[in-house]
């Protein structure tokens, strides 16, 4: 198979991204590794997660929960609602959104039509998004 010089492009920037979030996530994994084990386990408490998750979830932050941002604005829970979503709520919804193994579905959802309700049958966080969006008086999703 031969690529255009446009697909190569393509490809050429794909994997530059991926080895860049690659490396981002080992960094953010060293970070954590140069902590002691009494403060790695004092800021995972204090996510409210186990020392194994909060491990995990460092090996994919910064940008890992950007799909929650790009829901949250869809369904109008930006801006005063958003802001309103109590801090450890926001917290579990993006450490959800973090794990998730439904990514590059959700992504290509909102990539091709972000109105469309289908996200509801795979998203983790339907339920808590759903009881937000009810609770500042709209209607569902």
């Amino acid at each position: 198979m031969v690529l255009t010089a446009q697909e190569r492009s393509g490809l050429v920037r794909r994997l530059v991204r991926r080895w860049q979030k690659l490396i981002s996530g080992l960094e953010g994994v060293a970070a954590i590794d140069d902590c002691g084990s009494a403060e790695r386990a004092r800021i995972a408490r204090d996510l409210g997660v186990g020392e194994a998750e909060f491990r995990v979830l460092a090996g994919k932050w910064p940008d890992a929960a950007d799909l929650l941002s790009r829901r949250m604005k869809e369904i109008k829970l930006e801006g005063p609602a958003a802001a309103a979503v109590e801090a450890q709520v926001l917290r579990d919804l993006q450490r959800v959104c973090t794990l998730c193994a439904s990514k590059r579905r959700c992504q290509n959802d909102l990539a091709r039509n972000p109105a469309d309700p289908s996200w509801q049958s795979y998203c983790p966080n339907r339920t808590t998004l759903i009881a937000l969006t009810a609770g500042r008086g709209s209607n569902a999703p």
